[in-house]
């Protein structure tokens, strides 16, 4: 007797849906707003300070129990992988109902993700932070090192996204009314792939332990309903769940560190009418010598 097929996302065309994407009026308005956020948000703004067409003070941003974490850079494919990881799913959306359920969700996901890296920009264009990667150039990181000139470190947008992606789906897969065993499957799935991609931000130091909390509190205040508090806590305490490249006390150290620095954030965002004022307070005392 043949084994059920357990569902999962994981065998997805991400360029099927990108195709889609483009010639759909109802999803092409949003990429293009989404593609010119990154362009502006992403791109221009981190080189305008690498070559000095704006002034923004660049803070450094390390913390000592960065180095519990071991350089490992056979994990740079799953730290690459955050893109595919919230689009595969639209693919699995689209083969289990139809298209236009793909194109609902793919503008909805795109409205969000949009709002996320403009919320985050706020944040970096009061401050950009960075950390000190190793001057490691094989391979993929070559890649890493030409497109991304390390100036916007907290809030982590790896961090805010892989966050989006498995509580988002977690909704769609509630509002389109998926079986138990098919969306908790699933979930468990998206859940696992955030944890891991969360924590290849700090194994190919392209991320401090600082930069996880600040992206937890940012999706806290963005989508409130679905990054709560208990979500946040239930978050942080899979982090290295499963690794043998971290200590049990250095995994447990950097558990604590995260969530205080989260709680924090949290709590004196409560008292302030712009949310990214408790990241612009720390920031500012972290640069303080």
């Amino acid at each position: 007797m043949k084994k059920p097929v357990l569902p999962t996302t994981k065998n997805y065309s991400v360029t099927a849906v990108f195709i889609r994407t483009l010639f759909c009026r109802r999803t092409i308005g949003p990429f293009v707003r989404y593609f010119v956020t990154v362009m502006r948000d992403f791109f221009f703004l981190q080189f305008s300070v690498k070559f000095n067409l704006r002034k923004i003070p660049v803070i450094n941003v390390d913390h000592p129990l960065d180095r519990t974490v071991p350089f490992t850079p056979s994990m740079v494919h799953i730290y690459l992988d955050f893109v595919a990881f919230w689009i595969r799913p639209l693919g699995y959306l689209g083969k289990r109902f139809n298209r236009k359920v793909q194109q609902e969700y793919t503008a909805r996901f795109l409205e969000l993700v949009n709002r996320c890296y403009q919320d985050a920009a706020a944040v970096y264009r009061f401050r950009m932070t960075t950390t000190n990667r190793p001057a490691y150039y094989r391979g993929k990181f070559a890649i890493i090192h030409l497109f991304d000139p390390h100036y916007l470190c907290v809030p982590s947008l790896h961090v805010i996204i892989v966050v989006l992606a498995y509580t988002f789906y977690r909704k769609a897969f509630f509002e389109l009314s998926l079986p138990d065993t098919e969306a908790n499957e699933l979930n468990k799935e998206l859940v696992d792939g955030a944890i891991s991609i969360t924590e290849t931000v700090l194994y190919i130091k392209q991320h401090s332990v600082n930069c996880i909390p600040a992206a937890l509190y940012a999706m806290s205040r963005i989508t409130p309903t679905e990054v709560t508090p208990t979500e946040v806590v239930s978050f942080i305490n899979r982090l290295f769940a499963t690794s043998d490249l971290v200590s049990e006390a250095n995994v447990k150290k950097i558990r604590e560190h995260i969530l205080d620095m989260f709680e924090e954030l949290y709590l004196e965002g409560c008292h302030d009418s712009d949310w990214i004022t408790p990241l612009q307070r720390f920031l500012n005392t972290y640069a303080l010598p």
